[in-house]
């Protein structure tokens, strides 16, 4: 009754008429009567009210309405503005702060062993960088990989944390690794053992008895909050196309014909810490090898002959997914942002880069990704 009543009041603001007769309707409780014209209303007052109360009631039943329209529209004009106030702080909140403070960083005593090139191995040093995260490189011969006879995981890149008591922790593939240190840094869990056994390693064999290695959650940093936000699913997303989609494409274009494959292995070797006999071997054998190699990982992975096209394309998805953001992450980089400039990082200088810059328009979004790793902006 009480909503029908007030919604026909300000139904009928724009009619002076209607006002004052749904006025006198609220004063004498019977909001169901009906009038013609202005003039019914003095008789529905000697009938209903005293002569000498009708005024004062009138003026209260106007008080009232009065009172109801004025909270009304306050009411509306702070939900609107609370609304917007809310929607304001999810956005700014939707990641969790990241960086690394000074205290954390002197807990942190990491050796990294790494290929210089490989797009794994730069993808986490991108990180790294741009948060300032101290540590140490040792270069992994890729042929006798014997840097890594402590570790039964033969793959690079590999961290290791040695602890205030010389304990060591081993953190294997890149993925892991940024998202361990990130929940390192976005939360008040500082043991290591205990953050490496939030991934934790599952093998499998295929049906040729072919072993495998996978790590559970990999891309999710531990907040401790359920749920994640709008940004983080799209984080994950993204870094997921990093290593599912991008990095296939890496090898095939980079070892495309035989003189670009001598060109990968004379920069390989010229990034490296080999005398002049092993360069030598690495870049000619190596050369002929990944030729080789490309073609089956563009058989495994299904990618076409084009595999200049594969890159391309993977460029101007990546830039229409930032769209008209400095960075995926809004103001500075993300974990995908990351990810995409460290892997593609690991080409800089190659035709294939060249080309991707020529013919896509990933360069701008690269160069302030770049720049933002090199200043460590994570860090401030």
């Amino acid at each position: 009754m009480a909503t029908y009543t007030t919604t026909r009041f300000f139904r009928s603001l724009n009619n002076p008429r209607k006002f004052l007769l749904l006025a006198y309707q609220n004063a004498a409780g019977k909001p169901h009567m009906r009038a013609n014209n202005i003039r019914n209303i003095s008789g529905y007052f000697r009938l209903d009210l005293n002569p000498d109360k009708s005024w004062k009631s009138l003026c209260a039943g106007l008080g009232i309405a009065s009172g109801l329209f004025c909270t009304s529209y306050v009411l509306k004009h702070n939900i609107r503005r609370f609304s917007s106030a809310s929607a304001q702080s999810l956005e700014t909140n939707e990641t969790s702060q990241r960086f690394l403070s000074d205290v954390d960083a002197s807990r942190l005593k990491l050796t990294l062993y790494q290929y210089q090139v490989c797009p794994f191995c730069c993808k986490l040093r991108a990180f790294l960088d741009f948060y300032g995260v101290p540590y140490q490189v040792v270069e992994v011969d890729p042929i006798r990989r014997k840097e890594l006879k402590f570790s039964e995981y033969r793959k690079v890149p590999i961290l290791v944390q040695e602890g205030p008591a010389n304990e060591k922790t081993q953190l294997n593939d890149s993925s892991v690794i940024i998202s361990a240190l990130t929940t390192y840094m976005s939360t008040d869990e500082k043991d290591f053992q205990r953050i490496v056994s939030y991934f934790p390693r599952m093998e499998s064999e295929d049906k040729k008895g072919k072993k495998s290695v996978e790590f559970g959650n990999k891309y999710e940093v531990m907040t401790g909050k359920p749920g994640r936000t709008v940004n983080e699913k799209e984080e994950k997303k993204w870094r997921e196309w990093v290593d599912g989609v991008l990095v296939h494409y890496i090898p095939p274009n980079i070892y495309r014909s035989p003189s670009e494959s001598l060109q990968a292995f004379s920069y390989i070797s010229s990034h490296s810490q080999y005398n002049t006999m092993q360069q030598f071997v690495i870049k000619y054998a190596g050369a002929v090898g990944m030729f080789f190699v490309a073609k089956k990982l563009k058989k495994k992975y299904d990618i076409p002959d084009d595999v200049r096209s594969c890159l391309y394309s993977a460029a101007d998805d990546w830039t229409k997914a930032v769209g008209n953001r400095k960075f995926m992450g809004g103001d500075k980089p993300n974990l995908a942002d990351l990810a995409v400039y460290g892997a593609l990082s690991s080409i800089e200088g190659l035709d294939a880069f060249n080309d991707m810059l020529y013919h896509t328009n990933i360069g701008s979004w690269y160069q302030r990704t770049r720049k933002a790793v090199k200043n460590k902006d994570g860090a401030r």
